[in-house]
């Protein structure tokens, strides 16, 4: 990323808002990328999250204890599995949107995003481009 995409928004502030002091508009700056920041690393244990919870509903398959065997066929609801894994389906797919758009607008406003490379495995290992 070139100096000059760096602290656009810290720029734009300055440029737009003559009276708004440097001191100023680096504070707001300061206080938006702590902001987007929590965003994203918010989002990245959502992620995570998601995809436990897509393990656990089938645990759940699981018999009860180790002496009453395996699940019975006319307990299993098919109907509710598929919409319990569509429903975490389509809530991971939102936050991956999120994180991706968090990320992109997190460089363009603000530079390189220096969280580890976290963000960037989970869109990378979700097959979601930053």
């Amino acid at each position: 990323m070139d100096n000059q995409r760096k602290n656009t928004f810290k720029e734009d502030l300055m440029r737009n808002f003559k009276q708004l002091k440097e001191s100023r508009a680096e504070s707001v700056a300061e206080e938006l990328e702590i902001i987007y920041r929590r965003k994203i690393e918010d989002l990245c244990h959502l992620i995570r999250n998601y995809d436990r919870d897509r393990e656990n509903i089938i645990l759940d398959l699981s018999p009860v204890n180790a002496l009453s065997g395996a699940v019975v066929p006319s307990d299993f609801k098919a109907d509710d599995f598929m919409m319990k894994d569509l429903e975490i389906g389509r809530n991971k797919r939102d936050a991956l949107i999120n994180l991706q758009i968090m990320t992109e607008r997190y460089v363009e406003l603000f530079g390189d995003l220096n969280d580890g490379g976290v963000a960037q495995r989970t869109l990378e290992a979700n097959k979601m481009e930053a």
